[in-house]
């Protein structure tokens, strides 16, 4: 039976011991990534320590835009000067955290993490990849430092792990104290209804006729094995949604008959492409060491880059080493 490892002595006495922290996640959050920062923020706050959250961006998805306006997007000059500590969550390399890697740079890190892949950066580091969320692990922590969680925390607890669980799709069998930990926040008083009403939930009209749009756009490789799709520039201004359709995007995709890849190609500008890598579980292919290789990182399953090439480079780039693998 899977149990979580110790924390580091010297980790815990870092959190105890200093008084400011920035708390950072990685480039267009997820449900997990925000919900951890939420989660590691109101635990240091518990502690009595003064916080600040901050992200990149941008909040592309419905349920998490209503909470942009708490973080910071920059980490200026006169917070750096004060030396706190960094407490950085659901990232495996500095590059996804975007322009604040080059903000935190001097600055003692600690870094929370269950994906695999990536480069090893920060002072002190606990990643356990057999963690179906980060908000697990900062539960874990929150146990270990004997902090009450309250209902509001056990939300957010509850919905990282839902959505990187695919709302228990994902979890393996032998995988029992997970689904106990997700008992444990129900009985704190999280409702599963509404946890899965605010993921699937929300969307406008104009969310649905582009994830129509991308799934008509979407090409079938090696015999089936892997499928494409690809988001313009322009779909910026002929979709307005404040959601990413990419999850459903994905779901569907690897719906399909023979499906081991799917790869989603979004254009970020002329010179930048961003990269999303899923793959079915009976694939052999590890799509987070696939992602790494272009410069990004995440699990075996499901990964992410943002590459410094035209899409259309980067497209015949990715279409070969995935060949490669299948």
């Amino acid at each position: 039976m899977f149990t979580y490892p110790p924390f580091d002595d010297e980790l815990l006495n870092i959190l105890k011991s200093r008084e400011e922290f920035i708390v950072v996640g990685h480039v267009s959050p997820d449900g997990d990534c925000i919900s951890s920062q939420m989660a590691m923020n109101a635990l240091l706050l518990k502690l009595g320590k003064t916080v600040h959250l901050a992200n990149a961006g941008p909040f592309e998805r419905s349920e998490i835009t209503h909470l942009r306006a708490d973080f910071l997007n920059h980490i200026d000059e006169e917070l750096h000067a004060r030396n706190p500590i960094v407490v950085v969550v659901d990232c495996s390399a500095p590059e996804r955290l975007g322009h604040l890697a080059k903000e935190i740079e001097g600055l003692t890190t600690v870094v929370l993490d269950h994906h695999s892949s990536g480069e090893q950066f920060g002072t002190y580091r606990y990643i356990v990849p057999r963690s179906v969320s980060t908000t697990l692990i900062i539960m874990q922590l929150y146990r270990t430092l004997d902090i009450e969680i309250t209902e509001e925390i056990a939300e957010h607890l509850f919905f990282g792990f839902a959505t990187d669980s695919g709302f228990f799709r994902f979890i393996n069998a032998y995988r029992g104290e997970t689904l106990r930990m997700a008992a444990d926040l129900v009985d704190l008083g999280v409702s599963p209804n509404m946890m899965n009403d605010r993921m699937t939930g929300g969307k406008n009209l104009s969310y649905v006729k582009y994830l129509g749009k991308l799934i008509d756009r979407s090409e079938s490789h090696f015999d089936g094995k892997l499928m494409t799709s690809t988001s313009c520039l322009a779909d910026n201004e002929t979709y307005v949604t404040s959601d990413k359709p990419s999850d459903a995007l994905y779901s569907m995709l690897l719906s399909i008959k023979g499906v081991e890849v799917v790869l989603f190609f979004k254009q970020i500008s002329s010179q930048v492409t961003e990269v999303g890598f899923r793959a079915s579980h009976q694939s052999h292919i590890d799509v987070g060491a696939l992602a790494e290789s272009f410069g990004g990182g995440g699990h075996k399953k499901a990964a992410g880059a943002t590459i410094p090439h035209p899409i259309e480079q980067v497209r015949t780039m990715l279409l070969e080493a995935v060949g490669n693998l299948v």
